[in-house]
């Protein structure tokens, strides 16, 4: 049985957005742990940790595809300038790690903080792990035109980053709306069955730990892993030769 009620905690303060997502989240692996739901403690934690950090491989969550624009920085002389480029631009060999869009594994605390690093017109700069090993390629190709690849990076809006966590927010007031209804009025602790009925009814995506049933599916597919839908699978490997792999996602950094 559950001591504290971190069901009506967490029903409380879903709905209160001057409560961090992070504390929720902590509440719903608590939950989790007293209702012996496994799944649900995998999500939020991986929520919490991030998508690599709490399991290498695994498959992101369809909202955490986001649109972003690919550009590329190139000196020519004595000028840079900076550009849009496409997936195209990129050596073959990287292209496929770049095709969906930017993949956002990181936890809701590093998305959080990056979201503070906007610029006055909402811009958030960030690049992928593998960068330099882009840009030393790309120059590589380009030596007979004098032009160096200084940087690559993606540009994306800030209201894309805010999107996901808002996306996490509103399934935990999803669930906690759906275990409401499943659980018997003046009962005050869920049992296990009834917190997995209310957790698998929100289309929660845990690659292999739950249905697949996320709307607005991606389907992807690299060297390495089985196209999906409705999840993106983080590629783990890559064929590319370079000094540091860039097929692996420890997360985004931000440029400075």
């Amino acid at each position: 049985m559950v001591n504290v009620n971190h069901l009506d905690l967490l029903e409380r303060d879903v709905v209160d957005d001057s409560v961090r997502l992070a504390t929720l989240l902590r509440r719903v692996v608590l939950l989790g742990a007293h209702t012996s739901y496994e799944p649900l403690r995998t999500w939020a934690l991986r929520e919490l940790k991030g998508y690599m950090e709490s399991n290498p491989g695994t498959q992101l969550p369809s909202y955490r595809v986001i649109p972003a624009v690919l550009r590329a920085d190139l000196r020519s002389g004595y000028m840079t300038r900076s550009v849009t480029i496409s997936v195209l631009d990129l050596p073959a060999k990287m292209q496929e790690f770049m095709q969906q869009g930017l993949l956002v594994p990181d936890g809701v605390g590093k998305i959080d903080s990056l979201l503070s690093t906007a610029s006055t017109d909402g811009g958030v700069k960030l690049s992928p792990a593998g960068a330099a090993e882009m840009t030393r390629v790309m120059t590589y190709e380009r030596r007979s035109t004098g032009t160096i690849v200084e940087d690559v990076y993606w540009t994306v809006h800030e209201s894309a980053l805010h999107d996901i966590l808002d996306q996490v927010r509103t399934r935990l007031a999803e669930f906690v709306a759906e275990l409401r209804i499943v659980m018997p009025p003046g009962v005050q602790n869920p049992t296990e069955k009834q917190v997995e009925t209310a957790f698998q009814s929100i289309y929660i995506t845990l690659g292999d730990h739950s249905p697949v049933s996320i709307h607005a599916p991606v389907a992807y597919a690299g060297d390495h892993a089985q196209a999906t839908v409705g999840t993106v699978p983080i590629p783990e490997t890559s064929d590319v030769a370079l000094t540091k792999p860039i097929g692996r996602w420890p997360g985004l950094r931000r440029l400075r």
